[in-house]
């Protein structure tokens, strides 16, 4: 419930905001931790940082018109797989910046980074794959997005934490011998 009021607040200002923003660039929020972020160690909680890159993530699928494609497609995007490294802790009061970037994709995952950032140092890192699934439950290909999108561009190469992440869940996800 205490995000509730940061996820008002994004979703009416993306929705208000253009929609035809490119889907390949960083989009960047502000916000401030509040002590409702923080743990018993007076540092924002690691479960607070997953939470405010979802936030990250629906602003910039919102400005992009994804979530407007995702919707009248009735399709759905789920996190695959995901890694966070924190480098430095962010406590109350402090303000900090989310930006979220589509990296890269691969035939059915979008990779998309979060970066934390304050003072112009990264404070944390948060790598998500993401699958795309239609109403039936069946996997949609990348292609089918890009192709919604207008656009035929090629994935950028995939950073090395991606290309980790990426085989870790398809080396999980071949049977075990």
């Amino acid at each position: 419930m205490n995000l509730f009021f940061r996820k008002l607040w994004i979703y009416l200002r993306a929705q208000f905001s253009s929609k035809s923003e490119p889907f390949d660039q960083a989009y960047c929020l502000n916000f401030r931790v509040w002590l409702t972020d923080q743990d018993m160690f007076l540092h924002m909680t690691n479960s607070r940082y997953l939470s405010i890159s979802d936030l990250g993530r629906m602003n910039m699928l919102i400005r992009t018109g994804i979530w407007r494609l995702l919707k009248q497609r009735k399709w759905t995007l789920g996190v695959q797989g995901q890694t966070r490294t924190i480098a430095r802790m962010l406590k109350s009061p402090q303000t900090f910046e989310i930006a979220c970037q589509i990296e890269g994709w691969t035939e059915d995952l979008i990779a998309i980074c979060h970066r934390f950032q304050r003072g112009g140092k990264v404070h944390a890192e948060i790598k998500t794959l993401m699958h795309l699934t239609g109403a039936d439950g069946r996997r949609i290909p990348v292609s089918a997005l890009l192709e919604a999108l207008g656009t035929t561009a090629a994935s950028p190469p995939l950073s090395e934490g991606f290309e980790e992440l990426l085989q870790s869940i398809t080396s999980e996800a071949a049977p075990q011998v």
